[in-house]
């Protein structure tokens, strides 16, 4: 790695997080059903938080100093993103969970098996968008850990015209921060009907993310 580059990955994370504080010390912000996120964050169970790819940017903050391990790809974007996260308090581990035998989803269920919550983009990092993919469903049944959707929506933001249609909350907005309902995807489900087990994380996720728009509607 050049020293330049280097340098863009000490720097670029550090100006984000900037504008990220700069603009949310304007917005006001609401939580969603925190009660349920607190629950886990107490308990001494493993648990995934999923979120689409669409909100991750601003996820690290709104989950900031809470020492969950985010599963962020490798690639050279995912850098910027892991780094980002650790500026917030968050641990990374490097990789996609998109294939079981690889040493970063490994890395992953040793942690969830140890009790330690991870967080990850079900649709990422290439989509499609708001599509469950089979590696999520593989660590919560290998972890018997419960998949907890996470989404971020605003009264106010931009949308890119990207894959995923990335979103950043715009300044003097409301953040709405909203925890859906917890999905268990047993060993059995997933052997047999990896489909339905899909399906069953997806509308958990999808009903959260359209109470929140209604949410960030009426604002």
């Amino acid at each position: 790695m050049s020293a330049r580059t280097e340098l863009k990955f000490i720097l670029i994370p550090r100006l984000i997080k900037l504008v990220m504080i700069m603009i949310t010390m304007t917005c006001r912000v609401r939580w969603h059903d925190r009660e349920t996120l607190e629950k886990f964050v107490e308990s001494d169970s493993p648990w995934i938080l999923s979120m689409w790819h669409n909100c991750s940017t601003f996820a690290p903050w709104a989950m900031r100093d809470r020492g969950i391990t985010c599963m962020v790809s490798a690639s050279r974007d995912g850098e910027y993103v892991a780094r980002l996260g650790a500026l917030f308090g968050n641990k990374t581990v490097r990789g996609s969970s998109s294939k079981g035998s690889s040493s970063a989803t490994r890395a992953v269920l040793k942690l969830l098996r140890s009790g330690e919550p991870i967080a990850l983009t079900p649709d990422g990092p290439r989509g499609p968008k708001y599509r469950v993919q089979h590696g999520v469903l593989w660590l919560a049944s290998a972890a018997q850990a419960p998949i907890l959707p996470l989404h971020i929506e605003a009264s106010r933001q931009w949308i890119l015209k990207s894959w995923d249609n990335h979103r950043f909350p715009k300044p003097f907005s409301t953040i709405h921060i909203g925890i859906g309902k917890p999905s268990d995807i047993d060993r059995v489900m997933f052997k047999h009907d990896p489909e339905k087990a899909a399906s069953l994380v997806q509308t958990a996720m999808m009903d959260n993310v359209n109470r929140l728009k209604a949410a960030a509607t009426n604002t």
